[in-house]
């Protein structure tokens, strides 16, 4: 899976070729990642619109309630200027895709998923995340979320997650903006509906999701971040040693502080978590080769050492993945978000 993701990661050109673009590359994205920017996020993270379309493209019934498919046009707009053209030509990218597990009557708590780079099915995740057992089971009102330029939303003739995050900083770092806008619209877009508590669960790349999306929005009553990287520009950097790409940047001028502060505005380790303590839940694989522990104990730390709980397995085959879903219900019967019975 490393070598396979490699090759994605790799297949697209280097975007620049002399030192004076990487300068101004790296000048481009300061309007993202400049201190005052990370002092209020908000400034990038608040979405202009709202969804206008809130009805389903399809439901049907399932056991437990119905699923539904939502396609709502994606509320974000480019931060660059010139990102705009650029976004045009991706087919795809412009629409929010959503699969909602509902209850008849809401739930006594509602949970939004994230999937990790790469990917993006929903009959895979659903088996990952053990929606099943989140739907039927503890009786929550699920949905899962398909990040820009994955699964239902990669644009022809790329695979899924090659374009984001990739080697192209200016579009990593917009896919992150619209990633966070659209998620806080999908928020009140629940919320309008559903007045039960709700929170956020991510593995890998969802997992970092999760943990910056803690860090931005307050209406979240949870955070459950699994196997995240708690930098992207650290392991990319980590993962790219003695690669000819790193190489070659290195020769540009580039260097891993440099790399870093481009891409701090979407590491969950730039910003305080707006969640309290005992709602903060860690969870990371024992023989994970992907993420190295040091990141999932670097966002631990950050997070000031909520619970942490790990499960036997790696990054991709998660034998005991069922073991973290046991106590995520406990913790959330232990919170009070869910009855004694469930």
């Amino acid at each position: 899976m490393y070598r396979a993701l490699r090759q994605i990661f790799l297949r697209q050109p280097f975007p620049v070729t002399t030192a004076a673009e990487v300068e101004a590359l790296l000048e481009a994205a300061d309007r993202y990642s400049n201190p005052a920017m990370l002092r209020d996020p908000d400034r990038l993270f608040t979405p202009p619109e709202e969804f206008r379309q809130m009805a389903p493209v399809r439901s049907k019934a399932v056991r437990g309630g119905t699923l539904s498919h939502f396609r709502l046009p994606t509320p974000y707009r480019p931060i660059d200027p010139n990102y705009s053209d650029k976004l045009r030509r991706y087919e795809g990218v412009q629409h929010v895709h959503v699969f909602a597990w509902r209850h008849p009557k809401p739930a006594p708590l509602s949970i939004i998923l994230l999937h990790g780079w790469g990917v993006g099915n929903r009959r895979l995740h659903e088996a990952e995340f053990n929606i099943g057992t989140l739907f039927r089971r503890l009786g929550l009102d699920v949905y899962f979320y398909v990040a820009p330029f994955h699964g239902l939303r990669r644009p022809a003739g790329f695979r899924s997650g090659e374009l984001h995050p990739s080697i192209d900083v200016i579009r990593s770092n917009e896919a992150f903006v619209q990633t966070v806008q659209e998620l806080r619209a999908l928020i009140t877009m629940i919320k309008a509906e559903r007045s039960a508590p709700i929170g956020v669960m991510g593995s890998s790349l969802g997992g970092y999701t999760c943990a910056l999306l803690a860090s931005i929005d307050d209406r979240l009553d949870f955070a459950v971040p699994i196997i995240a990287p708690a930098s992207l520009a650290d392991l990319f950097w980590e993962r790219s040693a003695g690669e000819p790409v790193q190489t070659r940047a290195r020769a540009l001028g580039l260097t891993i502080e440099r790399f870093r502060a481009a891409w701090a505005m979407h590491s969950p380790l730039s910003y305080s978590p707006k969640i309290a303590l005992s709602h903060r839940l860690i969870i990371d694989a024992s023989d994970d080769a992907l993420v190295p522990r040091s990141h999932v104990d670097a966002l631990w730390e950050h997070w000031q050492r909520p619970r942490r709980f790990e499960f036997s397995g790696g990054h991709i085959l998660q034998v005991g993945r069922s073991a973290y879903i046991r106590e995520l219900s406990r913790w959330f019967r232990e919170l009070g978000l869910l009855p004694a019975s469930a």
